[in-house]
């Protein structure tokens, strides 16, 4: 198969995704995963297990979600590409917290958001640190999350006045906190 039915099977497979069509999804990125592999596409391949990956985690399917990921990062890990190993652990952050493992969540996190960082990709640097703030308010790490948060505020390219204003709070009450 060459690289443009491999790239027509993943724009089918993102379709059927966004219409909700996740079983359908699964196997259209399954068969592109396949025609990148046959025509030595390691990064289209990657992106296709990725979005496997995806689709397993929103079917509770954990196993092989985590498979698939690591699949994945090993690919864009070889490739050194880190913007795509940013995103693929970026998804397997979500993976371990909604099964609870907030080690494994927060490690992800802080390592896509680094990853972000080096690729210049400030949108997903702060989507992440997001994450690590909302996983570390369900800990009850206070201190941590408002951190966290007020990391990735100030990341982003452009932030509405709303969220100048929650980033001046939260810098005012880590003043307060940590007397900095």
């Amino acid at each position: 198969m060459s690289d443009s039915t491999a790239a027509d099977l993943q724009e089918k497979g993102l379709a059927l995704f966004r219409r909700g069509e996740h079983a359908k999804a699964l196997e259209t990125f399954k068969v592109a995963a396949d025609a990148y592999a046959a025509a030595e596409d390691s990064s289209g391949e990657g992106e296709m297990l990725n979005n496997i990956g995806v689709i397993y985690r929103l079917q509770g399917n954990t196993s092989d979600a985590l498979a698939v990921f690591k699949e994945a990062e090993t690919i864009f890990h070889d490739l050194a590409a880190w913007d795509q190993k940013g995103q693929v652990l970026g998804n397997l952050g979500d993976l371990h917290a909604a099964n609870r493992n907030r080690v494994e969540a927060a490690r992800c996190y802080s390592d896509a958001a680094a990853l972000f960082a080096g690729a210049g990709e400030p949108e997903k640097q702060s989507q992440v640190l997001r994450a690590l703030s909302l996983l570390r308010l369900r800990q009850g790490s206070w201190l941590e999350a408002m951190m966290r948060m007020e990391e990735s505020l100030s990341c982003r390219p452009r932030i509405s006045l709303p969220q100048r204003m929650f980033r001046g709070i939260l810098r005012f009450a880590l003043n307060l906190f940590t007397g900095r």
